[in-house]
């Protein structure tokens, strides 16, 4: 039989508020060349994210399982999830947003959510393969992945003279150029195609019909020196192999993490 006090104690329960859920917390991000609004036209740099939640981590992995998935494709789903407003534009709103950001930029802004979910130091356990015994290994993300200082401004074509003497303009790789070359190109020599053909720059009145058989007639040596030129620019945070040192054996050991790893381990 319940007692008065039991009672009471029930009553009190019922009558408390039920926990508010969190909204995930977030942070700032600013990108080294943004994107425009295409309304006013001014580029946007502060890009907005928010941790990662159990939602998103499912819904990754759902997409991780399907056949031919590319990993530019899994950073697009990310990031379309992830990333709140990139200056005064709504990713909600827009998902596309997140396709138009160059390369180094979509490296900030994944490293962002990595920061927004687990703060500014990760932790992992190695086995050093010296004396296969196991380390604690702690990644500093602010220090250990420098940001590239850009040497080129990233907002203009880069400008290349071909060897019969034409003048070449290309625009830095976004993150939609990255999925499309990932997802149709079966070789290097493709990949060099499509990314050429994607990034050049025509006025309206030199334009060649099918830029990708623009592309493919280039010499080689012309093709070399154009991809080159895009490879060459750097931009965004690098990421480096981290030494440390067996706490054991004293050996050095090398640490090489990618994006995903980085994120999920």
């Amino acid at each position: 039989m319940s007692t008065q006090s039991d009672a009471k104690s029930v009553n009190s329960a019922i009558s408390e508020k039920a926990p508010e859920l969190q909204a995930p917390e977030g942070l700032v991000v600013h990108l080294q060349r943004g994107v425009v609004d295409p309304v006013s036209g001014e580029w946007q740099v502060e890009a907005e994210i928010r941790e990662m939640t159990g939602a998103d981590e499912e819904y990754l992995a759902s997409i991780q399982s399907k056949d031919g998935v590319t990993y530019s494709e899994y950073m697009s789903a990310l990031l379309r999830r992830t990333v709140v407003r990139i200056g005064t534009l709504s990713v909600e709103d827009s998902p596309s947003i997140v396709d138009t950001v160059i390369i180094g930029d979509r490296d900030m802004l994944f490293l962002g959510v990595i920061k927004a979910t687990y703060g500014s130091e990760r932790m992992f356990v190695s086995r050093c393969p010296h004396c296969s015994k196991l380390n604690d290994i702690s990644i500093d993300l602010n220090e250990d992945f420098p940001v590239a200082t850009p040497s080129v401004d990233l907002r203009t074509p880069l400008t290349k003279k071909l060897r019969n003497g034409s003048i070449v303009k290309l625009r830095l790789p976004n993150a939609a150029d990255s999925a499309y070359v990932g997802k149709r190109a079966t070789s290097v020599a493709a990949q060099n195609t499509l990314m050429l053909a994607r990034c050049s720059v025509w006025d309206e009145d030199n334009r060649p019909g099918d830029t990708e058989e623009w592309a493919k007639s280039l010499g080689v040596a012309d093709r070399n020196n154009l991809v080159n030129a895009l490879l060459s620019v750097e931009a965004g945070p690098s990421m480096e192999g981290v030494n440390i040192q067996c706490a054991h054996c004293k050996e050095e050991i090398s640490i090489v993490l990618d994006w995903i790893s980085l994120l999920l381990s």
